[in-house]
């Protein structure tokens, strides 16, 4: 009998194995953490946990249900978040390790609940992506197909919205299927031959350091906590002043300021004076705090794709008058007889080709994986077929279950795509499509899921964008040219199948975090399991409602929102059913695509760069900013000082945290108060 070779194990240390062998190593010992992922650790702590954490590892309903709640408030803040800047960002796990800190919680609670409200956070995803993409083929006159010849209307792909709670009960039972389908993979991938999963060890050392519960350590985590509270009410007071509608339905701050170099946060050149670029800054605490956490070298990479867009696609555009599309007059037009030229060779031209670069970038992502997709099956069957002669290690007689039962594996993969399609029935989709569409949307969860959570465990990120487009085109593809459905159902049946796939796949791939800190923590997977799953319903609940919210508004114009995931979607559906893909349309995209492969090739971040030339220069600039503030920072202030003082590692943890502590209130404080303001804009219109 062959025996499978592991490919991530490092080597453990003498006294790493000295101590396995004796018995003697716990969790969080100085020994564990040279011994991390070994496979000999991973496999001796998981036989501990399975003695021991029956009594470490316990449950507590009060505390699962607040961490929810805040999870849930957090899914709103991160869809803002995103359809701002393009970016799926959430601060709901410090906040939930540090307040379990204070509160003296154990390592295995705080990972529990955390583990909820990342769950009821991370299922907006989906509605983050590719949902606003339905509005804006139905209101976005960005996206008229065309003109009423009647009364000169617009007219639009979409005539319909299709009801929320399909997009609900859809999501919760897809994000179910994702979520119950990595009870294949946590011994394979975490346990025998453990995935790096680089980006875990941050939360690993704030368990450590709940762990300690002695004084210092509940102090610090006090003070983090006032430093995030302080830092989220001055960013919410100048939020406050730049958005709430307070004067003539303007802002304090527009009262004052506004006019030709000031505007709603942003600070530009005359638009007047904008012919071949337009350079502004936005003042954007979301984007700096984000910039904070990427550091300035990942900042600087992604904001490349914007710099060659304003400073290159667009100057260049313009200078050589290329024709754009005009939708009001159908025709075709010189894009430097427009006022702000600058502007519309951003939308029209430079926009299409990051579309291309992100298509580009994500698709070679996807081929570089092919060593991977050889290997997956394999390691798929290996998850399912136990060893001869093991025995069933989920269920332990007189202490319950350690692990999730393996068997409802079978049962979410049956209850999801019949109750999906039995939602779709009702709804009055044809009962063709709604089959087909169950069907596909089982086998890419399947697929693709598995694909995420093993990127994710290499790399430290997970490919959303590249699989969701896949995905997007697979589905136009069968229902447009397969089953040549009518032009409105399948747009909208595409659209919503990309949206339940991107909550899926999310959930699927982040509750790696949760699993492998649980090792490492003393927790039984059947407790987080448990947690995930519960919180997945009222997560999708508020953020099917949110979404519908400020999809409408953005598609309106009511919100100024970036959304670029949002309007790729919404571009590709366009181009494939609006009967407008026009030779230079499909040649600006080529060209994209060729700049994706390369920056792929080169970086490993083909769809990071492609979303760049995606983004505003305002935008990208303060997370620049925010990016070389942190390196700056480190080297002059806290590198130095960590030295003369002669830090422990501990308390250099401490520090930066506190560093993100500070980040995070800018990106909690702006997203609350602005929808506050949205709230209040909404209202007095």
């Amino acid at each position: 009998m062959s025996v499978r070779q592991p490919k991530y194990c490092e080597p453990p240390t003498p006294g790493g194995l000295e101590a396995i062998e004796k018995g003697t190593l716990q969790w969080f010992d100085t020994e564990m953490y040279g011994n991390l992922n070994t496979g000999v650790l991973e496999q001796y702590l998981d036989e501990k946990n399975r003695r021991e954490s029956f009594e470490r590892s316990t449950w507590n309903w009060g505390k699962v249900l607040v961490a929810m709640a805040v999870g849930t408030v957090f899914a709103v803040i991160t869809e803002y978040v995103a359809l701002k800047i393009g970016m799926g960002i959430s601060a709901v796990m410090y906040i939930i390790y540090l307040s379990g800190m204070a509160l003296r919680w154990k390592p295995s609670e705080i990972n529990i609940v955390a583990a909820a409200a990342d769950a009821a956070s991370m299922i907006s995803m989906g509605f983050i992506f590719s949902y606003p993409a339905i509005y804006l083929l139905k209101y976005s006159s960005d996206f008229a197909i065309g003109k009423n010849p009647v009364d000169g209307s617009l007219l639009f792909l979409v005539k319909d919205i299709p009801p929320i709670w399909i997009a609900i009960v859809a999501s919760i039972l897809s994000g179910w299927l994702g979520t119950v389908y990595f009870v294949l993979f946590r011994r394979l991938w975490l346990v025998e031959d453990p995935l790096h999963v680089p980006g875990f060890e941050p939360n690993l050392k704030l368990l450590d350091i709940a762990n300690d519960i002695t004084r210092g350590g509940a102090e610090q985590a006090g003070r983090s906590i006032r430093i995030v509270s302080l830092w989220t009410t001055g960013t919410a007071i100048f939020t406050f002043f730049r958005d709430m509608p307070m004067i003539n339905k303007r802002s304090v701050l527009d009262h004052f300021f506004g006019g030709a170099y000031y505007k709603a946060g942003e600070i530009m050149q005359p638009q007047s004076g904008a012919t071949h670029t337009f350079v502004s800054f936005t003042i954007l605490p979301i984007q700096i705090g984000v910039g904070w956490f990427m550091r300035f070298r990942v900042a600087l990479l992604m904001c490349l794709g914007t710099f060659l867009t304003w400073f290159v696609i667009v100057p260049m555009a313009v200078g050589s008058h290329v024709p754009i599309f005009d939708v009001a007059e159908g025709v075709f037009k010189d894009v430097a007889s427009y006022d702000f030229s600058s502007w519309w060779a951003y939308r029209k031209i430079a926009v299409i080709i990051g579309i291309g670069a992100l298509l580009g970038g994500g698709f070679t992502a996807m081929a570089k994986m092919a060593p991977m997709f050889r290997s997956l099956l394999g390691d798929v069957m290996n998850a399912v077929r136990p060893a001869k002669g093991a025995k069933a290690t989920d269920w332990l007689e007189g202490k319950g279950w350690y692990d999730w039962p393996i068997s409802h594996i079978v049962v979410v993969a049956i209850l999801a795509p019949v109750t999906i399609a039995a939602v779709l029935l009702v709804a009055g989709f044809p009962p063709l499509e709604t089959v087909v569409f169950s069907i596909l949307l089982l086998g890419a969860t399947f697929l693709f899921s598995a694909i995420a959570v093993k990127t994710l465990g290499e790399t430290g990120t997970t490919p959303v964008s590249a699989t969701s487009i896949l995905v997007l085109i697979i589905l136009v593809m069968v229902f447009k040219f397969g089953l040549n459905t009518s032009k409105e159902v399948a747009v909208i049946i595409s659209l919503l199948g990309t949206t339940i796939f991107c909550g899926a796949i999310s959930l699927s791939a982040s509750i790696i975090f949760d699993f492998k800190l649980g090792i490492y923590a003393g927790n039984r997977p059947y407790h987080l399991m448990k947690s995930v799953l519960t919180a997945t319903i009222p997560g999708a609940i508020v953020s099917a409602l949110a979404a519908g919210f400020l999809s409408y508004q953005l598609a309106t114009g009511k919100l100024d929102l970036l959304a670029p995931q949002a309007r790729v979607f919404a571009t590709l559906t366009q181009l494939f059913f609006a009967g407008q893909s026009n030779e230079l349309v499909l040649q600006y995209m080529l060209i994209g695509a060729v700049i994706g492969i390369f920056m792929e090739l080169m970086t490993g971040m083909g769809t990071a760069f492609g979303l760049g030339m995606y983004f505003p220069l305002s935008i990208q600039l303060p997370m620049l900013l925010g990016g070389a503030l942190r390196d700056m920072y480190e080297k002059a202030v806290l590198e130095p000082r960590a030295k003369a003082e002669r830090w422990s590692e501990r308390k250099r943890t401490l520090a930066t945290l506190d560093t993100y502590m500070a980040a995070a209130g800018l990106m909690i404080g702006e997203p609350v108060m602005a929808m506050a303001a949205a709230f209040v804009a909404v209202s007095i219109v």
